[in-house]
This record gives C-alpha cells, sequence and structure tokens, in this order.
C-alpha cells in the first residue's frame, strides 16, 4: 500500500490532493497510507473525490526506523550521483544528508544554486520516503565545507571510510559503538587527503576500510550505509 506524507492528515494542501487526485487517480474507496513525518501511520480512505477528502480508519506508530540516528556526510560528486546516494541512503534509513565540500572534490558548493539543488534533493528523499515506508522525512541540507562538517560531526561518534585504512573494519567498529547517532563519512571521486584523514584524526573520528577493493563514491556510500543499519538492528 503506498504511503505519503502529510503533515495535516484531515486537511490536505492543495498540491497534494492535485497529486493524488490527478496524478495518481485515486478514487473513492482506495486505501492509503499517510504519515506526518513524525512516524505516526494514518490508515486512510479516500472518501469522496470531489472535494477530495479522506477518512482515517486507524493510527499506528510506524516501527521501521533505525533505532539510532544515522548521518551521511556525503563529499561531492560528479553529475546526478548524489540524486542516486540519497534515493539508497533514504531506503537504508539515514536520518540526515550533508553534501561536503572536500580537496578533491571535482564539484564545488556553488551558493547560487544551492538552494535549488537542495530543494530538488528534498524531493528525492521524500519520494524514497515513502516507497520505503520511513516514518520521517530525512533532512538534505546545503552543501557545506570541510570545516563546517568536522565541526557538526564533533556532536556524535564519526566514522570515516578511507581506503588507505588496513586494519579497523567498518564491522567491528560499528559493533563496539553505544552511542545513539552515528556519522558515516564518504570521501570523493578522489578519496579523501591526507591532510584531511589527519584533521579528522585528531578529532577522534574512527578511520575504517571498506575492504580490499576501492569502491566509486556513491558505491561506499550504499554499502556502508547498509552495514551500519544491519548490525545496528542486529543489536535489537
Amino acid at each position: 500500500m503506498p504511503k505519503y506524507f502529510i503533515s495535516d492528515v484531515k486537511n490536505p494542501d492543495k498540491p497534494t490532493i492535485h497529486h493524488l487526485k490527478n496524478v495518481l487517480r485515486y478514487k473513492t474507496g482506495d486505501s492509503l497510507i499517510i504519515c506526518d513525518g513524525n512516524c505516526i501511520d494514518y490508515h486512510c480512505i479516500v472518501k469522496s473525490v470531489e472535494p477530495f477528502t479522506l477518512e482515517v480508519e486507524d493510527k499506528s506508530e510506524c516501527g521501521n526506523e533505525l533505532p539510532v540516528k544515522l548521518a551521511l556526510f556525503q563529499s561531492l560528486t560528479k553529475g546526478d550521483k548524489l540524486d542516486l546516494i540519497i534515493q539508497k541512503a533514504v531506503e537504508i534509513g539515514v536520518s540526515e544528508i550533508y553534501p561536503v565540500t572536500t580537496e578533491r572534490s571535482v564539484v564545488k558548493r556553488d551558493m547560487d544554486k544551492s538552494a535549488a539543488k537542495t530543494a530538488r534533493y528534498q524531493k528525492i528523499a521524500e519520494s524514497a520516503a515513502g516507497q520505503s515506508m520511513r516514518g520521517i522525512i530525512p533532512s538534505i541540507n546545503q552543501a557545506i565545507t570541510f570545516d563546517e562538517a568536522v565541526s557538526i560531526s564533533k556532536n556524535a561518534f564519526t566514522i570515516v571510510a578511507y581506503e588507505n585504512e588496513k586494519e579497523n573494519s567498518l564491522l567491528d567498529i560499528v559493533n563496539k559503538n553505544t552511542e545513539k547517532a552515528i556519522n558515516i563519512w564518504i570521501g570523493p571521486e578522489g578519496g579523501f587527503s591526507a591532510g584531511e584523514i589527519k584533521i579528522m584524526e585528531k578529532e577522534g573520528f574512527e578511520i575504517i576500510s571498506l575492504g580490499k577493493r576501492i569502491l566509486r563514491s556513491e558505491t561506499a556510500a550504499i554499502a556502508a550505509l547498509a552495514v551500519i543499519a544491519s548490525a545496528v538492528e542486529c543489536k535489537l
């Protein structure tokens, strides 16, 4: 059954009504799940199409969120790779995404376009959240600098994927963690610079390996998030 996010179930906004009625062609008696974005699901039927109204038959707490707050700090990537990363990260269970400009990022932050891009990324996140039956719409932040990202990451247990790390495995580090929030950093196509790694080591971030093979940035993000999500849910 499809899930859609509406802050006020009894009074859907006009764009949402238009989408449900004219794009998705919902008819009287059709069922759908509406989520308020705060982990409460409303099981509804379309009471009437003209005017478009919903009737709540039942409500329940959405139990599909991870037991930890998982934030992705993703270095900016070329082309539409970030679209894919956002979509899959949301499906896996990420709570928040920070696009980050790093030393070897081919794409640099453009403040003139940042707001428009962020709005589009947020739409991708909302669609992915509905498809994967999430209880929240993860936040997609505007692109930030490396220094800004380091400052934010100090507030939680932080893991950095680095291709030159040979000993610390992601799974081992996650299994040792007892914090309720986890940050995972993924580098750009050229990886993090040695200078950036030194800064993050100084801050106490855990530098880990994702295995012997060199992964593309988008592959690394999806693989790392999947391992973390599986590990924290297995602890339950």
